[in-house]
């Protein structure tokens, strides 16, 4: 099963090589990469898909209860999603936000092969999946394509896009990014020979942002951000598995599938009990992720919104105060593998779209317009994401 944040740059993204500076300290720019621009309407559309579940073989006796006997039928399909939503939304960027394969079943010996079916880099956790492997086979045939590194996640904590973040700027020549896209990886530490050492607490259940690492590096770039560009930009945050949050959300009147609510799955649960690992204090010097993203979000909507995937038949936005006005956001189901639920726009596959613009970031609240498009060519459940959306819920 894949848990980790990848990402794709869209060939119409425009662009140009990264000049060093002093912002370079910076972690996040990649030197030698090309420089993420909007366009000349001042637009950065980002296209994030989730849950392809690619390589899924129930007819030969595996786990998977789902899919056909020849998983081929449901890859193709799964590409002929992401082909139609690409063509119809053109975007500058596409986020891979987890589970692109089902890595029980894929193994060293063709995981490759299913990195060039969905056509753009991914990392799988699973005791058959080797990161170092994939980071390199990636890094090599997709390396003008691919932005994933790592900028926090050494030893012990394995290889991978632990945590990163990558800049987008309002012309090439600017020094300071109009918006920061983040990606935390909510599976890094799993057990088997897949991806080395990495403690994994009891409590975790696999479902976490390691609190040893995120909170500090999310912290130190925000303070380096302050300083160095005077500003904290406006920001997109992508991880798979759910904040707890989510939890709180379920029941407002929102746009979008909620056929998961019932069973909402979300970090740090075990058998049903809350542990705390995304948001209670653990210690001093060890921040928990959601603290430091609400401290990113600096009181004054700058985090837009944090988007997961995981609950396949999930696909809303909401904001409120227990989610300390953050929006948080389900991709939806993009890929014929793995379950499906009932309704219709959970049946038919989808990429949730977020379209920035630079007059809208500008505001005192950014805002961001989002939407689900769709593989039958239809798009559903926009709304603009900001002080006004879900504003009663705010104040009840």
């Amino acid at each position: 099963m894949m848990i980790l944040t990848v990402l794709l740059l869209a060939s119409s993204a425009s662009a140009l090589p990264l000049a060093r500076s002093f912002s370079n300290n910076l972690s996040g720019i990649l030197g030698g990469k090309n420089k993420l621009t909007f366009d000349a309407k001042g637009n950065f559309k980002v296209v994030s898909f989730s849950d392809m579940h690619m390589g899924e073989r129930p007819g030969d006796g595996s786990w998977a209860a789902w899919g056909p006997a020849n998983a081929s039928n449901f890859d193709a399909a799964t590409q002929v999603v992401h082909g139609t939503v690409l063509d119809n939304e053109k975007p500058n960027y596409v986020v891979f936000n987890g589970d692109m394969m089902t890595g029980e079943n894929v193994f060293k010996d063709n995981a490759t092969h299913y990195l060039d079916l969905v056509y753009a880099p991914t990392h799988d956790n699973a005791n058959n999946i080797n990161h170092q492997e994939e980071i390199e086979y990636e890094q090599t045939h997709y390396a003008e394509l691919s932005y994933t590194r790592s900028d926090v996640g050494p030893k012990p904590y394995g290889s991978g896009n632990y945590c990163k973040r990558v800049p987008v700027y309002a012309k090439s020549t600017d020094w300071v990014p109009a918006a920061i896209l983040w990606f935390f990886d909510s599976r890094s530490f799993v057990s088997g020979t897949g991806n080395g050492p990495g403690p994994i607490p009891p409590a975790a259940n696999y479902y976490w942002v390691d609190p040893n690492t995120v909170p500090n590096y999310i912290k130190l770039q925000r303070l380096l951000m302050a300083v160095v560009w005077w500003k904290v930009p406006p920001a997109l945050v992508f991880v798979h598995i759910p904040v707890q949050k989510a939890q709180d959300l379920t029941s407002l009147p929102t746009l979008g599938n909620h056929d998961d609510d019932a069973g909402l799955s979300t970090q740090g649960f075990l058998n049903n009990t809350y542990n705390g690992l995304d948001l209670s204090l653990m210690t001093p010097s060890h921040m928990p992720v959601w603290n430091e993203i609400v401290a990113l979000n600096g009181g004054k909507g700058n985090v837009l919104a944090v988007t997961s995937g995981h609950d396949h038949g999930e696909s809303w936005c909401a904001r409120s105060k227990d989610s300390s006005g953050i929006p948080i956001c389900f991709n939806g189901h993009s890929g014929y593998g793995g379950y499906v639920t009932e309704h219709k726009h959970s049946v038919v596959r989808n990429g949730r779209v977020f379209n920035l613009n630079l007059a809208d970031l500008a505001t005192p609240v950014p805002t961001v317009n989002t939407w689900n498009s769709y593989e039958d060519n239809t798009t559903a459940d926009a709304m603009v994401l900001g002080p006004e959306y879900l504003a009663a819920e705010m104040l009840g």
